[in-house]
């Protein structure tokens, strides 16, 4: 812009010296012309900024690290006679590590619109936060520019690499299974409907089931199954120094995600959120639990110097008895294992320690980061 603004003085100067030395309408209306070329480019500027808009499409919301994922960015301008140059930014915040990255793109603003394919991936999970921060229009010399807000916002979510497991322990199958609930026994779980029958004196009103009784003009009362029973307890803290660490740590606890209910086991997870400052425990019973999980967590988990989910205990709602705990986490003290035990007794708990320098005089069971897919494939719960 300011090349253009040089070389347009330059112009006006000439046009100003030339009409001094002669004087003559040519000349005079040469001036006047270059003097009033800048407040007609700027006016149509103005006016073409309420007809250009930019969107981003994105049709998937979800990635796998280090793959490539394409994103397009659309510019439009509902006018037909009037084509702007306009400059987007494109800022790409991973919300879990807080990094961004900014691209810049230079085009052009038509009626036909214009679209621009880039290609994004990330060696880290996350949570990508994809928005156009700044839409800047320039006039047709080049002169002026003037900024636009625009509010297109996409999340994606890089997921964990999901690495298999070795086995579950069969004493741990039996204890799970024994204190689960038998499938034909009722009970007061609402997610699962053993059975509709006719109404009977002392049933809940909460129960029926009206479309059914207007079908047959007669009360139905549904039956409920036995609630799932939560055994297994997952706790973790992102206590890491630096990405690597974060991003096996919640590999590690992705796959164990995954082997869990790959193994039809319900648990439950416990974790700190950093932004809201409050311990979360959550239920999974199947893939839909888990995906909202893990998306609250890379959405709403941030590095951590303390081991907050133990520190917090105090706040934190009463446990039962667990079959079984696992906590990982990347860094831990002899205090903090003293802390988990206090916490939960009466619980098979297992530490697993996600580190790159790994100690082999410690009693905890490792999860080494220089080959996290090995570790972890030795690793029975």
């Amino acid at each position: 812009m300011i090349i253009k603004k040089l070389e347009y003085g330059l112009l006006l100067l000439a046009a100003l010296v030339f009409h001094i030395f002669i004087e003559d309408y040519i000349s005079f209306w040469i001036l006047a012309f270059l003097v009033m070329l800048p407040l007609i480019s700027i006016l149509f500027t103005v006016f073409s900024m309420y007809g250009v808009t930019a969107e981003l499409i994105i049709k998937n919301s979800s990635m796998q690290k280090n793959n490539e994922f394409p994103i397009q960015l659309k510019i439009y301008n509902k006018f037909f006679f009037l084509v702007c140059r306009v400059r987007i930014k494109l800022t790409i915040r991973n919300e879990l590590l807080q990094q961004e990255q900014t691209r810049t793109f230079f085009m052009t603003a038509n009626h036909s619109g214009q679209i621009v394919e880039q290609i994004i991936s990330s060696q880290y999970c996350g949570v990508l936060s994809c928005s156009i921060t700044e839409l800047r229009i320039y006039d047709a010399l080049g002169l002026f520019s003037f900024c636009k807000k625009i509010e297109s916002s996409y999340f994606i979510v890089v997921l964990p690499t999901a690495y298999p497991l070795m086995a579950i322990n069969s004493a741990i199958v039996q204890d799970v299974q024994s204190n689960a609930p038998p499938k034909i026994t009722k009970g007061n779980d609402p997610s699962e409907i053993m059975d509709i029958r006719d109404y009977r004196d002392g049933d809940q009103h909460s129960r029926i089931h009206w479309k059914l009784s207007a079908k047959y003009n007669n009360f139905m009362v549904k039956d409920f199954g036995n609630p799932i029973s939560y055994d297994v307890l997952i706790m973790f803290d992102l206590n890491g120094t630096n990405n690597e660490q974060l991003n096996g740590l919640l590999d590690a606890v992705y796959s164990i995600f995954n082997f869990l209910l790959k193994n039809q086991i319900a648990y439950e997870v416990e974790w700190y959120d950093s932004i809201h400052e409050h311990l979360v425990l959550t239920s999974i019973a199947q893939m839909n639990d888990m995906e909202l999980a893990l998306e609250n967590i890379l959405s709403n988990s941030r590095f951590q110097k303390q081991p907050w989910v133990l520190k917090n205990c105090s706040n934190a709602n009463d446990h039962n008895s667990y079959s079984v705990v696992l906590y990982l986490c990347s860094e831990i003290t002899s205090n903090s294992i003293d802390l988990i035990h206090k916490r939960l007794p009466g619980s098979k708990v297992s530490i697993l320690l996600v580190t790159d320098s790994p100690n082999t005089n410690t009693d905890l069971t490792l999860i080494d980061l220089r080959n996290i897919k090995e570790s972890l494939s030795n690793l029975m719960i």
